[in-house]
C-alpha cells in the first residue's frame, strides 16, 4: 500500500462525501443530516495533524487538495511503504466500501454518542453509525445549525471519524456501545450536489433481528430508543424471551 491507494480514497471522498449528501431517520423519529469536508479526509486516513503541519502543510484542506489532485506529498507524511501493523493502513484498507454503512448494513443502529458514559473514548464524535456485524463505523459531529425560515432549523452532521473493527471480534466491533443510547436506522436517503434524490433504501427488521438487537442492548447496558409504533413489538420479544434490556428508558 501507498500514496497511490490513498489518492484512490480521496476520489472516493468526492464522490461519495463531497459531492453527495445523506438525510438519515430512525425508527425514533430521528433525522439528520450529513455531510463531508475537505479538511476531515486526512484525518480519516490516519495521518495526523502534527504530521503535516511539521511537513510543510498548514492547513488539511490543503493536503487533501494535493492528494486529491496528484502532486507529491512528503513521504514523512504519507510512506513509500505503508506497513500493514500501521494506523494508516487499517483506516485506507477498506476505506472505498465505508458507504456500505448506508447500503448494505447487516446491523444499522446509530448510537448517540455520550463520552461521559463511555470507557472508550472517541473524540468529537455526537452520531456513530455502525454495523454491529461487518464492524465499520462512521463517526459524525454536530457541525451546524442552518436556519431555514422563523421557525425551522436543520442540524448537519458532518464526518469525523472512519472505523474499521472488520478484523475483531464482536466484543471490538461494539466497543463504543456500553451504557449509550442506540437508535435503529430506518431510511437512507442519497442526494447529490444539486440535491437531487440519486438513492434511498428503508431498513425493516425481523423478529429475530428484533432480539438480537435487544440481547446487543442487554450485553452492552445501552438503552434502545423507538418510537410509541415499535416498542411494543421489542417489549413483547423482551418479555418472551427474558432479555434483560432497557427500552425508551425503562428495564424490562
Amino acid at each position: 500500500m501507498d500514496i497511490t491507494n490513498i489518492r484512490r480514497c480521496a476520489s472516493y471522498y468526492q464522490m461519495n462525501y463531497l459531492e453527495t449528501f445523506y438525510l438519515v431517520s430512525t425508527y425514533h423519529g430521528k433525522s439528520f443530516i450529513l455531510i463531508g469536508e475537505k479538511e476531515n479526509f486526512p484525518h480519516l486516513m490516519g495521518i495526523a495533524k502534527q504530521i503535516y503541519k511539521s511537513n510543510g502543510y498548514r492547513s488539511p484542506y490543503a493536503l487533501y487538495r494535493d492528494i486529491r489532485n496528484g502532486q507529491p506529498v512528503s513521504s514523512r507524511i504519507i510512506p513509500n511503504n505503508i506497513s500493514t501493523t500501521s494506523k494508516m493502513y487499517k483506516k485506507v484498507a477498506n476505506f472505498e466500501h465505508s458507504t456500505e454503512i448506508f447500503w448494505n448494513n447487516q446491523g444499522p443502529l446509530a448510537i448517540n454518542y455520550n463520552e461521559l458514559l463511555s470507557s472508550k473514548k472517541l473524540s468529537n464524535v455526537d452520531i456513530l453509525l455502525t454495523d454491529i456485524h461487518s464492524g465499520y463505523m462512521l463517526g459524525w459531529k454536530c457541525n451546524k445549525n442552518i436556519q431555514v425560515n422563523a421557525e425551522i432549523h436543520l442540524t448537519k452532521y458532518c464526518i469525523s471519524s472512519w472505523m474499521d473493527e472488520s478484523g475483531g471480534s464482536q466484543q471490538q466491533k461494539e466497543k463504543y456501545m456500553s451504557l449509550q443510547d442506540i437508535d435503529l436506522i430506518r431510511y437512507v436517503f442519497a442526494f447529490d450536489k444539486n440535491s437531487d434524490l440519486i438513492r434511498k433504501k428503508e431498513y425493516k427488521y425481523s423478529i429475530q433481528d428484533k432480539e438480537d438487537i435487544l440481547r446487543i442492548i442487554e450485553r452492552n447496558k445501552a438503552n434502545l430508543l423507538v418510537d410509541s409504533n415499535n416498542d411494543r413489538f421489542y417489549i413483547g420479544i423482551a418479555k418472551d424471551k427474558a432479555i434483560h434490556c432497557k427500552i425508551n428508558g425503562v428495564q424490562y
